[in-house]
């Protein structure tokens, strides 16, 4: 992790993580709380944040709009965690948003603790204090629909990187690269010169739909975390 002071309101920091970085520490923070699956499954994301994070993690009754929140104290230590209760329609599909909402906000619990701790003799707290739409005075991230943007987690942002951060984290923890990798082992093949593992085209649509199924998470999320695995047009290769 990196971080600079700004003069960008909310914060007045910027912290800066490698996906890489952000990816080890998803997989860390599973080990830690022994919530990583030993096989190819999904992870049980919100079982992960009442063990690791905090043990007030609800269902709530959010405003119009807000998918999910994350409280702080003044220490940076998490006060709670939310998810919109207007998400449950029991459906696949409202599972799927569910599950990578909590995971957005687990996100939000393992990066930026520090942007709210109390330090009287920090200049940029008043930048905070003030508040925004997305992050407010009292300590919470309200993260909004237009928050989870998950293509925006491997194309940029529009600014707001903690979003950028969280929503990298959807990936990181309900798709750890190992696992999704030993799920996919009968569809890939040995590269012919580096004998790196690849995923060949033909095989594409058929991999995103089993780990979507594997791993219980979306169509369009798996596909972009294979994306990043394995990259488009450049002979189908592991990345790392």
């Amino acid at each position: 992790m990196q971080q600079r002071v700004t003069n960008r309101p909310p914060f007045g920091i910027e912290l800066r993580f490698d996906r890489s970085e952000i990816d080890q520490m998803c997989v860390d923070e599973l080990e830690k709380a022994a919530a990583l699956p030993a096989v190819p499954s999904p992870v049980n994301i919100e079982s992960f944040i009442g063990k690791h994070f905090c043990k007030d993690y609800r269902y709530d009754d959010l405003p119009e709009g807000v998918l999910g929140v994350t409280a702080f104290k003044a220490n940076g230590s998490i006060k709670f965690v939310g998810v919109s209760n207007k998400l449950d329609d029991d459906s696949p599909s409202a599972d799927h948003r569910i599950r990578s909402t909590w995971a957005h906000e687990a996100g939000h619990c393992m990066l930026h603790p520090i942007l709210f701790m109390r330090d009287p003799a920090n200049r940029t707290q008043a930048f905070w204090e003030q508040g925004t739409e997305n992050v407010t005075s009292d300590r919470r991230f309200l993260c909004r629909d237009q928050d989870f943007n998950v293509q925006g987690a491997i194309c940029g942002y529009d600014g707001r990187w903690w979003e950028w951060q969280a929503n990298r984290c959807i990936g990181g923890f309900l798709l750890p690269k190992y696992l999704v990798i030993r799920a996919l082992e009968t569809l890939l093949r040995p590269s012919r010169v580096t004998k790196t593992p690849e995923l060949p085209e033909e095989n594409r649509r058929q991999a995103e739909s089993m780990v979507s199924q594997v791993f219980n998470v979306s169509m369009a999320v798996s596909r972009i975390r294979l994306a990043e695995f394995f990259p488009l047009g450049s002979s189908a290769q592991l990345t790392f």
